[in-house]
């Protein structure tokens, strides 16, 4: 179960994507041209994903989403995180977190 909530300042999570890519983006020819285009690739429940540090236009001076209880907004935003997984690389900067479930 997540908890927590968007605090002023923060915005981690729209500074940055990550995106699932196929396996093989890991190892070989593919895992170098990568790694030359500075991208960081990283494995978490059997998948890997690929790390893109680009800001979202809507985030605030303040770190804040400009775009809250717009039509313009999309969905994913307001339940992001939705996994664990989302919060890797964040957990010194964003306020939510996941319980486990009893």
């Amino acid at each position: 179960m997540r908890t927590g909530e968007c605090t002023a300042g923060c915005g981690a999570c729209c500074r940055s994507m990550r995106l699932q890519v196929p396996p093989d983006y890991a190892e070989g020819d593919v895992r170098k041209w990568i790694d030359l285009h500075g991208l960081r690739l990283s494995q978490w429940n059997g998948g890997t994903f690929v790390h893109l540090d680009v800001a979202c236009s809507a985030l605030t001076d303040e770190g804040m989403c400009s775009l809250i209880d717009s039509p313009e907004r999309p969905e994913l935003c307001s339940h992001w995180p939705a996994t664990p997984a989302a919060l890797e690389g964040l957990e010194d900067v964003c306020t939510f977190s996941f319980a486990q479930e009893k």
